[in-house]
């Protein structure tokens, strides 16, 4: 891809021409939203259900999106057209403060909002047939049901994530369960899954995730403690980056039999099979 193309305020223009100015809250005070979704065939996935969230959180930041959920899906298309047109893509979208009054107040009007895509990176096919492992860390992000551009701890448990091979970091807050830096985490006991419910963004693949659960198994939205996922049967993370992905060990302790279980392969089977449909 020798020439990508954005989307900003209402252009498409080449991403080395596109930028954001000095005085940008984003940038002064990370005063901003974001969402990331998945594309197959130039066709983003479930662009409904992220563009729902991007309101709810536009709207706890009192934050003006400048243009229409239709406007910026054509805007995606034609971005995802030039970058990648036909395999998976990745794709961000952003909307900060945009330019501040006085170094740090947020004047309605005066948004940055802008679109990107790449081609995807897939993981390691292994963390998908042999399972994963993951590390925990306490933190609970400010204001969880909302996604913010604040990845501060999250980019600096990259370093972590590296040097232990895991490939989630799970945030943990007074002994029970919450989110992984980018993912949601789910465990199965006896037939029944079940996710964290509160102080935490309700992802789209953890929707989807959780609908294909309901038509076979039973499902419970609540606090899940650490001893509940350690001795879980099975535990995997959801994301739109990175679909369904079993996790076998989680800081060093050894989740259900070692292996993917029959409960999260045969999610993350029909899962793709959703995928497929696009």
């Amino acid at each position: 891809m020798t020439n990508p193309i954005s989307y900003l305020n209402g252009s498409l223009l080449p991403l080395r021409d596109a930028h954001v100015g000095l005085e940008d809250l984003g940038l002064l005070r990370g005063f901003g939203i974001y969402e990331g979704l998945a594309a197959f065939n130039g066709e983003p996935f479930h662009f409904a259900d992220h563009w729902k969230r991007f309101q709810g959180s536009a709207q706890a930041l009192q934050l003006t999106i400048p243009v229409s959920e239709q406007a910026a899906l054509e805007a995606t298309r034609a971005v995802l057209a030039t970058n990648s047109p036909k395999e998976r893509a990745t794709i961000r979208i952003i909307l900060t403060g945009g330019r501040a009054e006085g170094g740090i107040e947020h004047v309605a009007g005066r948004e940055t909002f802008f679109i990107t895509a790449e081609p995807a990176v897939p993981l390691p096919e292994t963390f998908y047939t042999n399972g994963a492992s993951m590390q925990t860390y306490e933190h609970q992000r400010l204001l969880p049901a909302y996604k913010t551009t604040n990845y501060i701890t999250a980019v600096l448990l990259q370093q972590k994530k590296r040097e232990t091979g895991a490939v989630e970091i799970l945030y943990i807050a007074n002994g029970t369960a919450l989110e992984c830096t980018g993912s949601n985490v789910c465990i199965m006991k006896k037939g029944t899954l079940i996710t964290p419910k509160d102080n935490i963004l309700h992802g789209i693949t953890r929707k989807i995730t959780l609908e294909l659960a309901r038509e076979k198994y039973f499902v419970e939205e609540r606090a899940v403690s650490l001893e509940e996922l350690f001795d879980a049967d099975e535990v995997c993370i959801t994301s739109s980056f990175k679909d369904i992905v079993p996790i076998v060990s989680v800081d060093g302790r050894t989740i259900g039999a070692g292996a993917p279980g029959p409960v999260t392969r045969d999610l993350m089977r029909r899962f793709s099979e959703c995928t497929k449909k696009y």
